[in-house]
């Protein structure tokens, strides 16, 4: 029996765009209230928040996730409006951006990472942002005036990556934070059945946000010679609805209607109509024994080219 979100409340970083937003729009078709973190909104979220100032509510608190202090005042936003809240998606994440990239070092014409500044943009948003966020969900939800118990299961949902499974040199700091993302999810198995907080996760394929159609250097990766777009994409729909089911469900059912375990520590595989479970150990390829559509980009030597044009300036690296 699906445990229902009627009545709950959401916190949702990254929520004004993409993925997140899917899964604030499912929150809210089911009655849950959200708080959307985030710098910006787009159009559609906007539209989404004032369709819903009643019940279920959804509100937005600008904040920079890489900053600590704007994620303990989102949280502190969510008890004030609506008392507790039993979800917390630090879902929020950049693409390797020319301004926090390996290839484009601290110092580099392209880099807003301080050559002083003792940290990469990339990895406070990417990994940090989720951890300390993981932190402070977990914190409410053992103290709150309705903790977690085994009747009433708290939920953290991560969004981390098939980059999390492999290696792709031009994007090695996105890589490198969704392998540490999907080493935390398994680090928290265990808290489920001893706290009663599910922490677990979806690993998606590409899938069709603004962040690769909106962006010239990604939409050039997933478009060929012709300018035709890529025809097989992961759906923000299919990955949000895999989310919810983290929230709500115990299993999800594959495209061979084989149903996949979701617990504490679960990382699901989402990709374009298949869902697979990303062990521990023994792991294979990406989409192993899945229909394999909506993997990989369809033009990957664009982000190559890009990668070398950096490499390949005058004193690359030094400061």
């Amino acid at each position: 029996m699906p445990r229902s979100v009627k009545g709950k409340s959401a916190i949702v970083t990254g929520g004004g765009s993409g993925i997140n937003l899917e899964f604030v729009r499912i929150l809210l078709q089911n009655g849950c209230n959200v708080v959307i973190g985030d710098l910006t909104l787009r159009p559609e979220a906007e539209e989404l928040i004032k369709e819903h100032t009643g019940n279920p509510k959804a509100l937005f608190h600008k904040t920079n996730v890489a900053s600590w202090d704007n994620l303990y005042t989102l949280f502190k936003t969510a008890e004030t409006e609506f008392g507790t809240f039993d979800i917390v998606c630090p879902g929020a994440g950049i693409f390797e951006p020319p301004f926090s990239g390996f290839w484009n070092p601290p110092g580099s014409e392209a880099s807003r990472d301080d050559i002083h500044g003792d940290r990469f943009l990339s990895i406070d948003v990417n990994l940090v942002h989720p951890i300390r966020a993981t932190q402070l969900a977990i914190s409410h939800f053992l103290s709150s005036s309705k903790p977690a118990s085994k009747d009433d299961l708290k939920t953290v949902v991560h969004i981390s990556s098939i980059a999390g499974e492999g290696n792709f040199t031009p994007v090695a700091i996105y890589s490198t934070t969704k392998w540490g993302l999907r080493g935390f999810i398994y680090s928290m198995a265990e808290i489920e059945e001893t706290r009663h907080v599910r922490v677990a996760g979806v690993a998606p394929g590409v899938v069709r946000t603004p962040l690769w159609l909106e962006h010239d250097d990604k939409r050039r990766m997933c478009v060929g010679e012709d300018e035709k777009e890529q025809g097989e994409w992961t759906t923000p729909e299919e990955v949000a609805q895999v989310m919810y089911k983290i929230c709500t469900e115990d299993q999800v059912a594959n495209a061979k209607g084989e149903l996949v375990p979701i617990r504490g520590g679960s990382l699901i595989e989402v990709i374009n109509g298949d869902v697979r479970d990303v062990p521990m150990y023994g792991n294979q390829p990406p989409g192993t024994g899945t229909d394999a559509k909506g993997l990989f980009i369809l033009n990957p030597m664009e982000a190559w080219k890009g990668m070398n044009a950096a490499v390949e300036k005058p004193g690359w690296g030094k400061v």
